[in-house]
């Protein structure tokens, strides 16, 4: 995993797992039904047309050309990256056309810390090494499953989950983020 320096935190935007196309996610993830209509309206609200966004997998379903013409063309945000997941199957050129960059996972210092993103939480196999006490882990994947397979588990310690169904479906600013969970920064007045 490599360090990146072109991500400014106070204009990047994270958000993971749309799933744009997959009619049977309402029932797995139980998401609400126009869901998609709602992602595109938060996307809207939350991202300016100079940001950059940071899509951590998982963007669409399938062989789904209806986003490639429709819904890439109302997602805002000058720049948009994409670190692929286990869903991000397409060609290298449907994802050029629906806007975005393929990016492979890094990381980012920030204060002291390094904050990695990936599609998958942390795996000392996948990482090559432990985590560290100044890790943080962005990722998605796991939706509103939890982090084992056999029982219920919301949150892991050093790791944020940024499934669009723990983000009420709106991309997350990232310096906002960070703050907020880092170091209990928080401004005192957020209109999203």
């Amino acid at each position: 995993m490599k360090e990146r320096d072109d991500i400014d935190p106070a204009t990047t935007y994270v958000v993971s797992d749309t799933h744009f196309g997959h009619e049977n996610i309402v029932d797995f993830s139980h998401r609400p039904s126009g869901h998609e209509s709602i992602m595109l309206e938060e996307w809207a609200r939350a991202v300016p047309d100079d940001a950059t966004v940071l899509h951590l997998g998982d963007l669409v379903y399938k062989n789904n050309s209806f986003f490639q013409h429709i819904h890439s063309k109302h997602l805002t945000g000058k720049r948009k990256l994409l670190v692929q997941g286990n869903h991000d199957r397409k060609s290298y050129n449907f994802y050029k056309k629906c806007g975005f960059k393929f990016v492979r996972p890094f990381y980012i210092p920030y204060r002291k810390h390094v904050v990695s993103f990936s599609h998958y939480p942390w795996s000392d196999q996948d990482t090559g090494r432990p985590m560290k006490v100044n890790d943080l882990r962005l990722h998605g994947h796991i939706h509103n499953s939890g982090y084992v397979r056999n029982s219920y588990v919301p949150f892991l310690r050093q790791h944020i989950n940024l499934s669009v169904e723990q983000t009420k479906y709106r991309p997350v600013n990232l310096k906002l983020l960070l703050d907020g969970y880092l170091f209990g920064e928080l401004p005192e007045a957020l209109d999203i």
